[in-house]
C-alpha cells in the first residue's frame, strides 16, 4: 500500500479519563505518514482539508471567467477536492468558448487572406491613414491569438489545473504557510480593473467614438466575419448593428485574454505568500538554534514565526517548489504567447502615436482620450504580469540570504544533514517563473523588453517626424557613401 508524508492539522481524538476538554492527544502540527486508499476503495478524503481555502480570496475573478467561460471545474462538497466534468454545463460552455474561437481564428485567417494576398482595396477611410487601420487590426488580432491559446490550454490541462488547485487546498492545511494573505483585495482589484477598461472605451463610443476607432471596427468586420467593405460604405442600420456586434467580440476576446492574465498573477501572489511565510519560518528556527533560548527576538509576521523543525522546513520547501514547477508547467504556453505579442502591441500603440506626431495631425479630445486608455491599460497590465512574476525568484533569493547564518558547532547532526538539504534546494537551481525555459521573467528582463520598446518608437518617431524627410535620408545615405 502507497504511503503519503504530509503535515496534519489538529484533529479530534479520544479523550483520555481525566483529561481536560480541548485538550488532545495527538501533538500539534506534527509531520505524518499516512496510508493512500488502493485502486477500488473511492475517492480518498484528503486528511485536513476541511474547506475550500480559495473559495473567498478568488471569489470575484472567479465568477468573471465563469461567466466568459474558463472555468470548467467545480469544488466539490463531499470529496472536498477540486473536479472537471466535461459533460457538466461549465465543461460544455468551455468547449463552446473553444469552438467559437476556434471559428473566429479560421475566418480570421481567411479575411486576412483575403485583404493582403488578393489585395482587396480598403475604403477610404475619415482618419484618411490605411496604415492606422492596418496596426489597429494587428492588435485586435493579438488579443485574439491570445484568447484562443488560453482557452485550448484551458482545455489541454485541465485536470492537471483541478490537480494544481487541490494542491494549494493541501499545501493550506497540512502546513502553517498562508498563502490567501492580501488575496482578496488584490484579486478584487484585477477584476475591477478588467471591468473599468470595457466601461471607458463603453463610454468613448457612447459620447461619439473617433474617426480612427470606427475605422479600425470596420477593417475588423471584414477580417473577421468577411463583411463586404463595400457593404460597409452605406452607413445603414444593420451596419451599425454589424459594429455593434464586432465591439462586442473585441470586448470578449479581452475579458478572456486579460481574465487569464490575472490568474495567473493571483497565483504568483500566492507563491510569494508562501515563499515569504517560509523564509520567515527559517529564519526564526536558526535564530532558535543560535539563541538556545526559544525567544522570538523578531514581531511575529502572520503566524510564520513559530518553532518549525528544519526536516519540516525541507518537506514544506519541496512543496513550495513543486507548486512554482507545477505553475510553470501549467502557464508556459501563456507566458510566450502573451509576451511575443505584447511587445508587438506596446509598438504597435507607440507607432500609432508616432503617426500623429510625425503628421503633426494633433489629436481630438476623445481620440486622445480613447488612444491613453488603450496604451495606459496595455503597460499597466505587461508590468502588473512582469513584476508579479519576479517577485517569485526575488523572494526566493531572500531565502538564500536568510541561509547564510548557518547553524552552530554544537548542532546535531541531524539539523546539519537536514540544513544541508536546504543548501542544496535553494542553490542548485534557481526558483523563479519561465516561459517555457526560453526566458526567465526578472528585473533584467523587464528592463530588456521595455529598452527594445522604447528604442523602436524613439526610431519610428524619427522617421516620421516632418524634418526627417525621404530627401534627406537619401542625401545622407549619398554622402556618407562618397566619403
Amino acid at each position: 500500500m502507497p504511503w503519503r508524508w504530509g503535515k496534519s492539522r489538529p484533529r479530534a481524538a479520544p479523550k483520555a479519563a481525566g483529561q481536560p476538554h480541548g485538550e488532545s492527544n495527538k501533538p500539534q502540527g506534527v509531520w505524518t505518514v499516512s496510508s493512500a486508499p488502493a485502486a477500488g476503495e473511492g475517492v480518498p478524503q484528503e486528511e485536513g482539508v476541511a474547506q475550500d481555502v480559495l473559495h473567498g480570496p478568488l471569489l470575484l475573478i472567479r465568477v468573471t471567467l465563469r461567466g466568459l467561460g474558463m472555468v470548467p471545474y467545480r469544488y466539490s462538497c463531499a470529496s472536498r477536492r477540486y473536479e472537471l466534468r466535461w459533460r457538466s454545463w461549465r465543461g460544455a460552455h468551455t468547449l463552446a468558448v473553444l469552438v467559437w474561437l476556434s471559428g473566429l481564428v479560421v475566418s480570421t485567417c481567411v479575411g486576412l487572406a483575403t485583404v493582403f494576398l488578393q489585395a482587396q482595396p480598403v475604403r477610404a477611410t475619415a482618419s484618411g491613414s490605411h496604415e492606422v487601420q492596418l496596426m489597429g487590426m494587428a492588435i485586435i488580432v493579438g488579443c485574439l491569438l491570445n484568447a484562443w491559446v488560453e482557452v485550448l490550454n484551458l482545455v489541454m490541462l485541465g485536470q492537471p489545473l483541478c490537480a494544481f488547485l487541490n494542491q494549494w487546498q493541501q499545501l493550506a492545511a497540512r502546513t502553517t504557510l498562508d498563502p490567501t494573505r492580501g488575496l482578496r483585495l488584490a484579486s478584487c482589484v484585477y477584476a475591477i480593473f478588467l471591468y473599468a477598461f470595457v466601461v471607458a472605451v463603453l463610454v468613448v463610443a457612447v459620447l461619439g467614438p473617433p474617426a480612427m476607432l470606427m475605422d479600425i471596427v470596420d477593417l475588423l468586420a471584414q477580417v473577421l466575419f468577411l463583411v463586404d467593405p463595400r457593404w460597409l460604405a452605406q452607413d445603414t442600420l444593420p451596419v451599425q448593428v454589424v459594429r455593434v456586434v464586432v465591439g462586442m467580440v473585441v470586448g470578449h476576446l479581452y475579458m478572456v485574454y486579460k481574465g487569464s492574465l490575472f490568474l495567473f498573477v493571483t497565483i504568483c501572489h500566492m507563491l510569494h505568500n508562501v515563499l515569504e511565510c517560509w523564509r520567515h519560518q527559517l529564519a526564526h528556527t536558526l535564530h532558535v538554534a543560535w539563541e538556545g533560548a526559544g525567544d522570538v527576538v523578531e514581531e511575529p509576521v502572520w503566524g510564520c514565526s513559530q518553532m518549525v523543525q528544519l526536516e519540516q522546513l525541507v518537506q514544506s520547501h519541496w512543496q513550495v517548489v513543486v507548486m512554482v514547477r507545477k505553475t510553470e508547467h501549467l502557464f508556459s504556453s501563456t507566458l510566450q504567447c502573451f509576451y511575443a505579442t505584447q511587445v508587438v502591441t506596446l509598438c504597435l500603440e507607440l507607432y500609432l502615436v508616432a503617426y500623429r506626431i510625425g503628421a503633426g495631425a494633433g489629436y481630438a479630445g476623445q481620440e486622445a482620450a480613447w488612444q491613453t486608455i488603450i496604451i495606459f491599460q496595455t503597460c499597466i497590465v505587461f508590468f502588473l504580469v512582469s513584476l508579479k512574476a519576479s517577485r517569485v525568484y526575488e523572494e526566493a533569493e531572500r531565502c538564500v540570504d536568510v541561509l547564510r547564518r548557518g547553524l552552530p558547532y554544537t548542532a546535531s547532526e541531524k539539523d546539519k544533514h537536514h540544513y544541508g538539504e536546504l543548501t542544496l534546494a535553494l542553490t542548485a537551481s534557481p526558483i523563479c517563473i519561465s516561459g517555457g525555459r526560453f526566458f526567465y521573467i526578472n528585473r533584467p528582463f523587464i528592463i530588456t523588453v521595455v529598452g527594445a520598446v522604447v528604442s523602436y518608437f524613439i526610431i519610428v518617431l524619427q522617421l516620421k517626424h516632418p524634418s526627417v524627410s525621404g530627401q534627406d535620408v537619401l542625401a545622407t545615405t549619398a554622402l556618407n557613401h562618397s566619403v
